[in-house]
Formats: C-alpha cells, sequence, structure tokens
C-alpha cells in the first residue's frame, strides 16, 4: 500500500479534472438533469466535487485507503456527500440511495476481471434511478493491443518534480501486466516508488454487449470527454448509456 500513499499526495497533479470533463458533468446536470450521482472509484473525489459543489446527492468509493482519506477531507464541507471505502464487488451494499448517475473514470474498470466487470455494470444498473445514465472511461484496447503498445506517455507533475512512468507487459490479450515507476525529486537522491499490478482488457465490441446485457439501451462511445467521434485510433473509450 506505500506506493498508493505516495501516488495519493500528487493524484490531483498527475490526473487533474480537465475542462472537456467539466463541461460534460455540466451537461449531465443541466440538460441530463441528475440530481445524484455515484463516483465508483472516486480516487480523490476531484470527480465528484463539481456535482458536491451544484448541491447534488453524492457518494463515492474507492479501494484505497489513502486516496479515501483526501477525498473525504475535499468533500466534508458538503453534507449530502459520502466517502466510503469498497470495491465494486461492493457496490449493491454501499450506495444508500438509487443514483441518477453513476460514474466509473480513470480505466477504474480494468482492475478487474472481465467477469467481475460483467457483473459490476449489471449491479450499476440497478443502483441507477429508472432512466438513470452510466458514464464510463476506459482506455482503448483494441488500439493498445492492435499496435502492440508497451508504454504509455510519461507524465510529469508539480512543476517537473514528479515523474509517473507506465508499462504493459501482454500475457495474451486478456491480461496485462501494469509496471508503474513513480520518482518524486528530492533535495539529494530521488525517491521512486514502484508498482505492478494486473489489468485486464475490455475491448470496445465486448463492452458493448457487456453494458446492454446489465440492462442499458441508449450507447453512445466517444473518443474523449469532449464527445468527439470514436474511432479505431482512439486513444479512450468514454461511454454514455442509459438504463433501459
Amino acid at each position: 500500500m506505500a506506493f498508493y500513499t505516495d501516488i495519493s499526495l500528487v493524484y490531483d497533479d498527475l490526473f487533474p479534472v480537465s475542462p472537456e470533463q467539466r463541461a460534460l458533468f455540466d451537461s449531465l446536470m443541466d440538460g441530463g438533469g441528475a440530481r445524484s450521482v455515484v463516483d465508483s472509484g472516486c480516487g480523490t473525489g476531484s470527480q465528484l466535487q463539481p456535482f458536491a459543489v451544484a448541491g447534488l446527492s453524492c457518494f463515492g468509493f474507492d479501494p484505497d485507503p489513502s486516496l479515501v482519506s483526501i477525498a473525504r477531507r475535499k468533500l466534508a464541507a458538503y453534507p449530502k456527500t459520502r466517502v466510503e471505502t469498497g470495491s465494486f464487488a461492493d457496490l449493491p451494499g454501499l450506495v444508500p440511495f438509487p443514483s441518477d448517475l453513476l460514474m466509473c473514470l480513470g480505466n477504474s474498470l480494468v482492475h478487474v476481471p472481465q467477469d467481475e466487470a460483467s457483473r459490476f455494470l449489471a449491479d450499476a444498473a440497478g443502483a441507477l434511478s429508472r432512466s438513470g445514465t452510466l458514464l464510463l472511461q476506459i482506455l482503448n484496447y483494441e488500439r493498445l493491443l492492435r499496435e502492440g503498445v508497451t508504454e504509455l506517455p510519461m507524465i510529469r507533475a508539480s512543476e517537473g518534480t514528479v515523474e509517473f512512468r507506465r508499462k504493459y507487459e501482454w500475457e495474451g490479450d486478456r491480461k496485462v501486466l501494469f509496471r508503474t515507476s513513480l520518482r518524486f525529486a528530492g533535495a539529494d537522491e530521488p525517491r521512486i516508488a514502484r508498482n505492478e499490478i494486473p489489468l485486464y482488457p475490455i475491448y470496445p465490441e465486448e463492452l458493448w454487449e457487456m453494458i446492454a446485457s446489465a440492462g442499458f439501451g441508449d450507447i453512445r462511445y466517444y473518443g474523449n470527454f469532449a464527445r468527439s467521434g470514436f474511432s479505431p485510433g482512439s486513444e479512450a473509450l468514454v461511454c454514455l448509456a442509459r438504463k433501459a
């Protein structure tokens, strides 16, 4: 858990909420009519914060206690917001209210095997109110597999004092070893935190079938949070779907 404690301190610098994300969130509140939201794998709570500020009922959960602790501090000023520690499998017992919007962002879904991801999507439909919306984002693993990608772009943060390197080691097309290196510049020697976890790729057509089987309709794919068209060359897969 030391790695997650380290990354939690710079998580918001590495993965800030983009203007495109904020615009999408605003549209889901204004045009989409969302009044309650659940964030599955909420990290530090930054993506819940725009909804909390707007006065929505918000609930977030994440398996890492370090990230949950930061999210709780960040969102403490909003009485209609709560954050708990939990995994995808805990969703049915965690969610305290039927939600208008359920999010799973940051490539979180592929951290569990494909069968668990499929169960999570079914549980997500059960946690949504009638005609509720699912917002999901993962990487486009079809492109990564086709192009044999073994390293993602390095991320620099905190005025260049933090570097986050990410490598993929493919074990067939159903599992990837995700190796990360987090480098902190110091007055003397830099400090480096390394981690290795398995990821379980889900491909666009497969994900569509999983979402439809879970009870969603009006499934729409985009290549980014600006809602540009999704194509085989898209780096990301952003999905909006409505509970049928």
